[in-house]
């Protein structure tokens, strides 16, 4: 469905690959202004007033994670950011945003110090995202020690953890654990912990490898892409999965598992 104010659709779909039929489907907005952080001081001025004026939550949030893959290119939607972080409706929304800008943000810092000790549901995320913007790694720790005391890590648990790299080593045995999980998407987060937490490559890399084999023989799932990464990020330890990924790169096939446009970039992204 498009919303006919924007122009856009309201959120991402996905559809199956069916042969012969292509869903022809608008993108949501930060699917189209994610692509274009080279032209943020463009766009920034009239993002910024729409996160000022904005009531609708589904369009909050699409600009929001729009502005958070941007990363430190967003930076002149801070002030807007901090006023959403004050606000018990948006400020996960906000936080998520400060947190990929990163060290820009520090203006942010004391809001989240005291979201994070507020003993909120989401009191691991501003957390993390204070520890983005240049604070201590201690809160984000502690919260994501509660986390972890409750047993399993959850996926969004395990990527902050990776961003805390050698800090959050203390956690390696429970991740290195999950690197062996039978779900492939918590697979693949796990041992990219792993890897993040402990320089350990001999346990992450097998474990992501796994995970994209099949691209081998023409199949895709979502959870190829961020292993793959991943896997670049490994570097020269990586060296096994490239010697198996070679020959994906002369396949005459799309990879992709969304029958509209998501098809193309998928493929294009692998």
């Amino acid at each position: 469905m498009a919303d006919t104010r924007s122009g856009f659709a309201t959120g991402s779909a996905g559809y199956p690959v069916t042969d012969g039929l292509h869903h022809a489907v608008l993108p949501s907005i930060h699917e189209v202004l994610g692509c274009l952080p080279d032209h943020a001081e463009l766009f920034l001025p009239a993002i910024g007033e729409q996160l000022v004026a904005v009531t609708d939550d589904h369009v909050l949030h699409s600009l929001c994670r729009m502005l958070a893959g941007w990363g430190p290119a967003a930076k002149a939607a801070v002030p807007q950011l901090l006023g959403l972080l004050e606000d018990d409706r948006t400020w996960v929304a906000a936080a998520n945003v400060l947190a990929g800008i990163g060290l820009s943000g520090n203006g942010a810092r004391d809001l989240l110090l005291a979201r994070s000790s507020s003993g909120e549901a989401r009191a691991e995320l501003a957390a993390w995202a204070y520890w983005k913007v240049g604070g201590e790694p201690g809160p984000a720790l502690e919260a994501l020690g509660h986390v972890a005391a409750e047993g399993g890590i959850p996926r969004p648990s395990l990527r902050r953890l990776a961003d805390l790299g050698p800090h959050a080593a203390l956690y390696a045995d429970q991740i290195r654990a999950m690197a062996a999980d039978n779900a492939p998407w918590t697979r693949v987060a796990a041992a990219h912990a792993f890897w993040a937490t402990t320089g350990d490559f001999e346990t992450s890399v097998p474990a992501m490898t796994s995970v994209v084999q099949e691209l081998t023989n023409g199949a895709y799932l979502p959870v190829m892409l961020p292993a793959v990464r991943y896997l670049t990020q490994v570097g020269h330890p990586a060296r096994p999965a490239a010697q198996l990924l070679r020959g994906v790169l002369t396949g005459d096939q799309r990879l992709r598992s969304n029958g509209g446009w998501l098809g193309f970039t998928q493929d294009e992204a692998i």
